[in-house]
């Protein structure tokens, strides 16, 4: 008899661990240096395969305004599973940095005062690639240069840890310059027609990758820019509001439209 029960308190931890992070690992679980670990602590092997371009946002290449709240969207391209979890936050190298505000509870969840993670059902795919929407409040000025930090975890869903798939991304932002500012809006222009019902238009810089993304923070279409004039048939798309995403050499700027 001993040795069942000594068998089963063993085990009882096991299963715990194997569950406890479903509905969102506690804070520090970002990779991020300050951190310093990610998913791989619980869910082995590792290391996390590094990432570039899943964290988006509405930050102008000119950099965050101090005060100014921005909307953020980690998108998994490629790494699409029946289940999968994340943690995000954003840091300088002795900080962390602004504060998030949550757009939907049902998905998202505050950890601690720094750190945003998935909930139970916020697990769940909703497209592909999946993807999940907060928001994030710049932080004062002289803050300076900083880092957004996630880690995801792409899950087979069987119970334990050892079919998981972990990653690692980045994006930086720059604290506003009006110098960067002026140059950017001479070579990103605005989206017409706007509103629209079936082509749009704008002025980008080539070989820019352009994702649009609707209101639930879902990647609806993406490409790569081969002219400086970029068209898009957005006939398909539901009514509604969208954000456009430009990106080139790590910077990032965002219009919007109104499909019609």
């Amino acid at each position: 008899m001993k040795k069942i029960y000594t068998i089963s308190l063993i085990l009882i931890p096991a299963i715990a661990l194997m569950f406890a992070f479903t509905g969102g690992p506690n804070a520090g679980y970002t990779g991020s240096p300050l951190d310093g670990i990610d998913c791989t602590d619980c869910h082995p092997p590792g290391p996390a395969s590094i990432i570039n371009g899943w964290i988006s946002s509405n930050i102008p290449i000119s950099g965050y305004t101090p005060g100014t709240t921005y909307t953020i969207i980690l998108s998994t391209p490629g790494a699409n599973t029946s289940k999968m979890g994340f943690q995000i936050t954003a840091e300088t190298p002795a900080a962390k940095a602004g504060s998030w505000i949550i757009t939907n509870s049902s998905r998202t969840q505050l950890k601690g005062p720094s750190a945003v993670s998935h909930t139970a059902a916020g697990t769940d795919p909703i497209g592909v690639p999946n993807s999940w929407t907060m928001d994030w409040v710049a932080p004062p000025s002289g803050t300076g240069t900083l880092n957004f930090f996630a880690a995801v975890n792409a899950s087979d869903a069987s119970g334990t840890p050892m079919g998981d798939m972990i990653y690692r991304t980045q994006l930086t932002v720059n604290e506003s310059n009006v110098g960067i500012a002026e140059i950017f809006d001479k070579v990103v222009g605005n989206i017409y027609p706007n509103p629209a019902t079936e082509m749009i238009s704008m002025d980008v810089p080539l070989h820019a990758q352009v994702k649009v993304f609707d209101n639930m923070g879902r990647m609806v279409m993406m490409e790569t820019t081969e002219t400086t004039k970029l068209t898009l048939d957005i006939s398909a798309l539901e009514k509604g509001i969208y954000y456009v995403n430009i990106i080139l050499d790590g910077q990032y700027a965002t219009r919007n439209f109104i499909k019609r």
